[in-house]
């Protein structure tokens, strides 16, 4: 009978695993990272800050509103929440090339409100190391500028950072009805 019990099994396991373990990082070695949701915009790359996005979804379905702006697609039901539906190329005064279903909504919610912008495609989580980050903007149109937080910039490509509640707090917003 072999004198291995399960205890003196695990035991040798943990010792051997020890033996080849590597150590960790050193706190002075690692780099901290930024987090944001990448998204094209008419041509454009953009990233939001994740503590902005409330999540992202195919553009639901939406009950047309009269009397409304141009750019509110309607009022969606999200999981029993009214969403009101704005088309984001539409806001700043352009039509996107990509097909209606093709295209994303980024949901932006805080106490009051509960939009759901559409954009022409999400990019997924990006993440930057947080000393690539600069506040002077570059190459971008002037239509974006005043919802811009800096950018970064990696491998020469550069990252403006959008703020969607920058642009929730926009004027337009507020009385998303025509006036009359």
């Amino acid at each position: 009978m072999s004198d291995l019990t399960p205890f003196t099994s695990l035991l040798s396991l943990a010792v051997r695993s020890q033996e080849i373990a590597e150590e960790l990082p050193s706190k002075e070695n690692t780099q901290l990272h930024w987090a944001g949701l990448g998204f094209n915009l008419l041509g454009q790359r953009f990233v939001v800050p994740l503590n902005e996005v409330a999540e992202t979804m195919r553009v639901p379905q939406a009950t047309l509103l009269p009397g409304v702006k141009d750019f509110v697609v309607g009022i969606g039901n999200v999981r029993g929440k009214l969403m009101a539906v704005l088309d984001l190329a539409v806001f700043f005064g352009k039509v996107s090339d990509f097909p209606r279903n093709q295209r994303r909504v980024i949901a932006v919610e805080d106490e009051d409100q509960y939009f759901g912008f559409i954009i022409d495609e999400s990019l997924g989580m990006q993440h930057f190391p947080s000393d690539t980050f600069e506040t002077a903007i570059d190459d971008i149109d002037e239509m974006f500028i005043p919802y811009i937080r800096g950018s970064y910039c990696v491998a020469g490509i550069h990252w403006p950072v959008l703020s969607l509640t920058a642009l929730a707090e926009h004027p337009e917003l507020e009385k998303l009805a025509m006036v009359s």
